[in-house]
């Protein structure tokens, strides 16, 4: 939802106005993965110039009813459009179908596993839920086994196939000694975050995502992108386009290299012992948002800094 605001706020910033200069409709398949290709096809057939897409199902569905290129196809809040199936080419960012641009917003794993042992250096074991069928799932888990056996960090993983066996699976990490959960860019976990968090208090292990939300929601922190700036990008890429700018020579964009990911910390999560899971101050300098027992708060020079780009 913060991506498609942000894509409307981006075409009015390219004077595509709805109702004065451009007639926007908006469509959602809530989650229903028959319901996006019905969607998709109707978008395909219908009488649209250009359509936006947020997230990797809407980016697919369309991407594979507009085949033929009849509408113009601008894609964001993917995280690695690369592994989607449809048509790109993560070497050459200039490889796409000449209807279909967009940005990747591929959030920063090893960075974040780093923050967890500037945190906590004694971590040794966290635990993570992930559906296999999601392709941003599968490129997010690739950089976490990655990260964890770089950092000596044993994962414990659970694949799922819908929301109702995460928990389940959350359980099963903590069985096996899992003392953090981490959440990857995968929706069905994301979907039922609250219950993650819950689960996961019990057994006193706080939970870490690359999706950054409402902060008070008892992640202990979050890295990654805010979606209104990645919905941004796409509209005022969509606005060019609808002004006349050519497509084709656009390259597949990178959201780390227009804009920062974002740090969010809740010193008040559940399951965050004080004594063991301390911030350092100068981590706590870099937030874009930082909770604890006297509220919220949100400096507004914060600037996460570090590598941020992984391909």
């Amino acid at each position: 939802d913060d991506a498609v605001r942000g894509m409307i706020e981006g075409l009015a910033e390219r004077g595509y106005v709805d109702g004065r200069t451009v007639t926007i409709r908006h469509y959602n398949a809530e989650g229903d993965l028959a319901q996006a290709n019905a969607i998709a096809r109707e978008i395909a057939g219908g009488p649209f110039d250009l359509a936006l897409t947020s997230s990797t199902p809407s980016l697919q569905a369309l991407a594979t009813a507009n085949a033929r290129g009849r509408v113009l196809h601008v894609s964001s809040a993917v995280a690695d459009p690369f592994s989607a199936g449809v048509g790109l080419d993560r070497r050459d960012p200039l490889v796409h179908p000449r209807h279909l641009v967009g940005y990747g917003s591929l959030a920063p794993v090893d960075a974040t596993f780093g923050i967890l042992q500037r945190i906590a250096p004694g971590v040794r074991q966290v635990g993570v839920a992930h559906n296999p069928a999601e392709s941003n799932s599968r490129r997010f888990m690739e950089l976490a086994r990655a990260s964890c056996r770089a950092r000596g960090i044993e994962l414990y993983e659970s694949a799922v196939e819908n929301s109702s066996g995460v928990v389940a699976a959350i359980q099963a990490t903590i069985a096996r000694g899992a003392e953090a959960i981490f959440v990857p860019g995968d929706t069905t976990v994301a979907s039922v975050i609250d219950s993650v968090v819950a689960t996961a208090a019990k057994a006193a292990a706080p939970v870490f995502t690359v999706v950054p939300g409402a902060p008070d929601r008892g992640t202990f922190f979050d890295v990654g992108f805010d979606f209104r700036e990645v919905g941004l990008l796409a509209g005022r890429a969509a606005g060019d386009i609808l002004a006349g700018k050519d497509p084709a020579p656009i390259p597949i964009g990178e959201t780390a290299e227009e804009i920062p990911p974002r740090l969010t910390v809740n010193l008040a999560a559940p399951g965050c012992a004080r004594a063991r899971w301390r911030v350092p101050d100068e981590l706590l300098a870099q937030a874009k948002v930082v909770i604890d027992g006297g509220g919220r708060r949100d400096p507004p020079a914060a600037v996460l800094q570090g590598p941020f780009t992984e391909r």
